[in-house]
């Protein structure tokens, strides 16, 4: 099954990105709303969707950048009953690919422990010890793009 990576059509990729975040993590992981949507998904926020059929939305990132050279890759997620099949990677090559071509020299990522490995196999590398995020027991992890 073809998995195509759309562009970056702002508004069409933010109300796929939060279809699935709300899917993925309030419904599935029970996060709670107001924790999972914050002031950082504005509509002129980038983000990088992965698409099955060009109404279904299967992955997702959210590209925020820290600082000239430093972008954080948020919200990383992918449909439960697609996980496994290399979207999640995929996602994340296309935001690094943005991110590299507009100047930024370091990825990162605060990644639940769970997903560790699955980001160190991308090229992530832990860079401190786990800590705290809403409930969540995370690790920041950071590569060089």
């Amino acid at each position: 099954m073809p998995h195509g990576i759309c562009d970056f059509k702002r508004s069409f990729n933010h109300a796929a990105a939060l279809v699935l975040r709300q899917a993925t993590f309030v419904t599935e992981r029970r996060i709670p709303r107001d924790v999972e949507f914050d002031d950082r998904d504005t509509p002129d926020r980038l983000y990088v969707v992965a698409y099955q059929r060009p109404e279904l939305p299967v992955g997702t990132l959210r590209l925020e950048p820290q600082s000239p050279t430093e972008m954080r890759f948020g919200r990383v997620c992918t449909s439960q009953a697609l996980r496994g099949q290399g979207i999640g990677r995929q996602v994340l090559r296309t935001g690094e690919a943005w991110a590299r071509t507009h100047g930024f020299t370091t990825g990162l990522i605060d990644g639940e422990l769970t997903a560790q490995t699955f980001y160190e196999r991308c090229g992530y590398h832990a860079a401190g010890a786990p800590f705290d995020e809403d409930g969540a027991p995370v690790v920041t992890l950071r590569k060089t793009l």
